[in-house]
């Protein structure tokens, strides 16, 4: 037999968008008919927990008759086994059926964050650590499933034991029974007590551990750095400070919260110090019998102590009520917009931007930029560090979002190419280079999976990689380790730029694409992208002039605006800020260790 989870109610597509803003009931309705199961047989399973009380306290009744009637007993003393046996395969059942719907639910919500996350611009990312958003993928989801596969049924069945008790003790006897609530206003007030303030402290908790959270993927980052330098964790101020707010938390926590937790839970199990004195000073009144003391003292601690575990979960809510509002800030996150049916131009691919601004939060990124990349024509885009070049690469792709003007590729408007269209035609290496843990092989075939070995060898060695490939242990086949961490710097640069030119796009966008390889490989590569040119458009970003002087068009940014563009000779004879930027890359071309040359020297 096999579990047909549309059969069940259970729908997994991913197709079907899950509702927002995020609740628990949205979730309730992806598995709407095994959770609903779960919670029946709960019920069943908490009302059985009850029956074989009741079971001993009738064979008390025969027994402390006149005249016992053992085949009675014998037959219920079965009945109470039976029951028992029951009860625990209903308790089995329910948590099966609440773990199937939980787990249907973790799935969907999963599909849907990273089908989110797929849509979302790179500015979505740029306020959020790594760290945070694996928590919210992991451990926020992992929460969630917590209520619908142990929370739900375990409160279902925390809330029907006392009203099934108190039932059964007013059946029996009214005065016990009010008795055996007694306690309850006590420990409300307890609890108000113990719970105040409880949502600011949950919400103080969750942002600790973000905290702490995105400060280990760092350490874990730059542990080489740390270790170089003969430090440890404790020496890691952001990492050491999250682990310290942690700790002084939990003891304040703890000293404001034990006091009324321990009142709580000893009100909640004290019933039985009013319920046994007082049913036995009826019984030496002659107004109550024997078994139903004997019952009173088996099933009065039923009516208040299963409140505990609804105390539990209660708090374990306000910590699931924060994953969800970060589970739902993703899934509410604005997506880039994307044309359906548009048109897809044929002709060579050229790149106009019109008057572009972009911002990053508050922070001006780029101003009024406007040039033209031709097709077929080798495109630099120079400046110093944080002059906006980077930025204008990434509005290509889409993976930023700007503000205003316009971004034209093939004449049409970026926003109007369907996405999926727009990045086939785009081959891009960046300056931060990200390979997958597998082998070699499995890295550059991302780019194209039906590429041929002779294709991805010919792309490798286009990217002067072949060689060093070749000296790993399985060559093509050798596993590169998570994130590339085998090879070098310049060895995963190369391998970013096979990647880019076995892909064979129209638009080849190249932030920094020589900046890890020595001058020999460098001169390599540059011949390969030189041939690639032909009847392609390519963007290069580069801080090595020397590497771009020889581009069709070469564009100046300085502080997210421009300040020249033209050939390298142009730039040189009329844009000063070109004019600075080629005197500093010629004196640092000058410069070496322990010898810089003075202006009475030559050029080398």
């Amino acid at each position: 037999m096999t579990w047909n989870s549309e059969q069940h109610g259970i729908n997994t597509m991913p197709s079907t968008p899950i509702p927002t803003p995020l609740h628990f009931g949205n979730l309730l309705r992806i598995a709407i008919w095994p959770l609903a199961w779960a919670v029946v047989t709960a019920i069943a399973s908490a009302a059985l927990s009850i029956a074989p009380l009741w079971c001993i306290y009738r064979i008390a009744v025969e027994l402390f008759s006149a005249q016992p009637d053992m085949e009675a007993v014998w037959r219920l003393s079965w009945w109470a086994l039976g029951l028992l046996f029951l009860r625990w395969a209903l308790m089995v059942a329910s948590h099966v059926l609440a773990h199937v719907g939980a787990f249907a639910i973790q799935h969907r919500l999963r599909l849907a964050l990273v089908q989110r996350l797929n849509q979302v611009p790179l500015s979505f990312f740029a306020g959020r650590g790594s760290g945070s958003l694996r928590r919210t993928l992991t451990d926020d989801v992992n929460g969630l499933e917590g209520f619908f596969a142990h929370m739900l049924p375990d409160v279902v069945a925390a809330a029907t034991v006392p009203v099934m008790a108190l039932a059964l003790l007013f059946v029996a006897d009214w005065r016990l029974a009010l008795a055996a609530l007694v306690p309850l206003p006590l420990a409300v007030l307890a609890q108000w007590w113990w719970m105040r303030g409880m949502g600011e402290r949950m919400r103080e908790w969750g942002e600790l551990q973000k905290r702490i959270a995105n400060q280990v993927g760092e350490y874990v980052r730059g542990v080489h750095v740390v270790k170089s330098f003969g430090l440890d964790a404790r020496s890691f101020g952001e990492l050491a400070s999250a682990v310290r707010g942690a700790v002084v938390w939990v003891q304040d926590y703890a000293r404001h919260s034990s006091g009324g937790w321990v009142m709580f839970t000893g009100l909640l199990t004290a019933n039985l110090v009013i319920v046994a004195p007082l049913g036995a000073w009826l019984y030496t009144q002659d107004t109550l019998d024997l078994p139903t003391y004997v019952l009173f003292l088996l099933v009065a601690p039923a009516v208040l102590a299963p409140l505990l575990r609804l105390t539990f979960a209660l708090g374990e809510q306000f910590q699931r009520a924060q994953a969800m509002q970060r589970v739902d800030a993703v899934l509410q996150a604005p997506v880039v917009s994307e044309a359906v049916n548009a048109y897809v131009p044929d002709a060579a691919l050229d790149i106009e931007f019109i008057h572009i601004r972009h911002c990053y939060g508050e922070s001006l990124a780029l101003e009024d930029v406007s040039f033209h990349a031709g097709a077929g024509r080798l495109t630099a885009l120079v400046g110093a560090s944080g002059s906006g070049k980077s930025t204008l690469a990434r509005l290509i792709p889409r993976l930023y979002e700007f503000e205003f003007g316009e971004l034209r590729i093939g004449g049409v408007d970026v926003r109007q190419w369907p996405l999926d269209a727009l990045l086939a035609r785009l081959g891009i290496v960046f300056q931060e280079v990200f390979l997958f843990h597998g082998t070699v092989h499995d890295n550059l075939a991302m780019a194209r999976p039906d590429a041929s070995d002779a294709q991805i060898e010919a792309a490798a060695r286009a990217a002067c990689a072949h060689e060093f490939i070749m000296a790993l242990p399985q060559g093509y086949d050798t596993a590169l380790g998570e994130r590339g961490a085998r090879l070098s710097g310049g060895e995963r640069q190369r391998l970013s730029i096979a990647r880019a030119l076995l892909k064979d796009a129209p638009i080849l966008l190249l932030d920094e694409a020589t900046a890890s390889v020595d001058a020999e490989n460098e001169a390599l590569i540059q011949q390969a992208l030189d041939t690639l040119c032909q009847d392609r458009t390519v963007l290069m970003i580069a801080h090595r002039l020397h590497s771009v002087m020889h581009a069709d068009h070469i564009v100046v940014m300085d502080g997210g605006t421009l300040v020249g563009q033209g050939t390298h000779a142009e730039l040189l004879e009329h844009c000063p800020g070109y004019q600075r930027l080629w005197r500093d890359h010629e004196g640092a071309r000058d410069w070496s260790l322990g010898h810089t040359r003075t202006e009475a020297e030559p050029h080398a």
